[in-house]
């Protein structure tokens, strides 16, 4: 009686064996293939359904994500209904130990995808931990750029014909979430959803405040909160919300007294901050263009601190000639600008107000046939360049 019970527990632990093996093999291609390059991992998923499902792992995710190269800057516009994107390398090179100007003009890698829908009229949310989301005609659209893949989301309401968009990241729960509220419109109610969870539909969530967003509201996720700027419902109080990502709780801060919705809003040295950009007229600094940050020190006491960076003479006479923006800023601290349209000689600039110095990135080539592009620039076309500092490599499956 007792020989079939001892045969079961040997077979069980025969296969308790195999599958620590089979495990322990997993795991092994899993670092292993995470330490290739993107490409390569993307050509070696079409191998064999084994090194498909590898790459899908939540373990293999991690671990790619924590051997991927420096962040970069990444670059797309549109044109018809095709996605023109290039990678831009956002670390120093040549300038860690100089303060002169550089110049390169070749980006990481560059590819054209087709994009569902059409043109994006509203700004895309930034680059977080990876993805990106894109809005057409009231449908979020979520985006691998590492992967190029798409995902089109269901529409939060059918009453929202445009959007307000935001991409949050929970850094302890490794979970992205897209929320949405109505576009210059007030509301105390935002629809959320979490990406990769079972379930596919929109959740409801109380912000608490009622307020609505502009054309130009974009939020900023950093350490698992989203900031972004809104109008406190009949007040013409412009304030920032913030929502935690992983409560999915609403907070409202106070603005500095100098400071208005108009102002350019980042992620400074891991804080969000907003920017205002003036000319100095008097002092020992003259016809220097100054750039005075707020950075948010304290959310809950409303608390701001105030600092004061200057441009180095080359970047104000390029700003001159050329209508730049800033963009952003890098982890580096270097400040990010480039011109709204992609024209024929377009660049980025990369300014450490540190070092004070400058280096340029020319954007020739971003496009497989820049011929083509140039003509269509000459006849009166501008493509819209959306720029996306801190990009990271993601191997997360939409």
């Amino acid at each position: 009686m007792k020989k079939p019970h001892k045969e079961k527990n040997k077979k069980s632990l025969q296969q308790n064996d195999l599958n620590n093996r089979s495990e322990s093999k997993t795991d092994t291609s899993a670092q292993i293939l995470s330490r290739l390059p993107e490409k390569s991992v993307a050509r070696l998923r079409c191998v064999s359904k084994l090194w498909l499902s590898i790459t899908k792992d939540p373990y293999f995710i991690k671990l790619f994500e924590t051997r991927s190269p420096q962040p970069s800057l990444l670059v797309c516009f549109f044109e018809n209904r095709k996605l023109f994107v290039a990678s831009i390398p956002q670390h120093l090179h040549s300038l860690q130990n100089s303060k002169r100007s550089y110049s390169c003009s070749q980006p990481i890698y560059r590819y054209h995808m087709e994009f569902p829908g059409g043109h994006s009229r509203f700004p895309p949310t930034e680059s977080v931990h990876g993805l990106i989301c894109f809005q057409v005609s009231g449908t979020p659209i979520v985006w691998n750029p590492s992967t190029r893949q798409l995902l089109p989301l269901p529409k939060p309401r059918l009453s929202w014909n445009d959007l307000t968009i935001f991409l949050g990241y929970d850094p302890v729960e490794c979970k992205h979430k897209v929320m949405c509220i109505p576009l210059k419109r007030s509301s105390d109610v935002c629809r959320v959803l979490t990406l990769g969870s079972a379930q596919k539909s929109w959740k409801t969530v109380k912000t608490q405040h009622k307020h609505r967003s502009d054309n130009q509201t974009c939020g900023r996720c950093i350490k698992g909160v989203v900031y972004y700027i809104a109008e406190v419902y009949q007040t013409h109080v412009w304030v920032v919300m913030s929502f935690d990502v992983r409560s999915e709780k609403f907070d409202m801060i106070q603005l500095p007294s100098d400071t208005d919705y108009r102002s350019i809003f980042l992620t400074y040295e891991e804080s969000f901050a907003c920017v205002q950009m003036r000319t100095t007229k008097g002092g020992q600094v003259r016809g220097e263009r100054c750039t005075t940050l707020c950075i948010l020190e304290d959310a809950k006491k409303h608390k701001w601190s105030s600092k004061d960076v200057f441009a180095s003479a080359g970047l104000f006479v390029e700003s001159l000639r050329t209508v730049l923006k800033l963009k952003g800023c890098s982890h580096a601290g270097e400040f990010i600008y480039a011109s709204s349209g992609l024209q024929s000689l377009s660049y980025i600039l990369f300014h450490d107000p540190v070092k004070r110095s400058c280096r340029r990135f020319e954007l020739k080539g971003i496009a497989d046939d820049t011929s083509r592009l140039n003509n269509e620039v000459t006849k009166g076309w501008l493509f819209t360049l959306h720029a996306f500092p801190n990009h990271v490599e993601s191997r997360m499956p939409l």
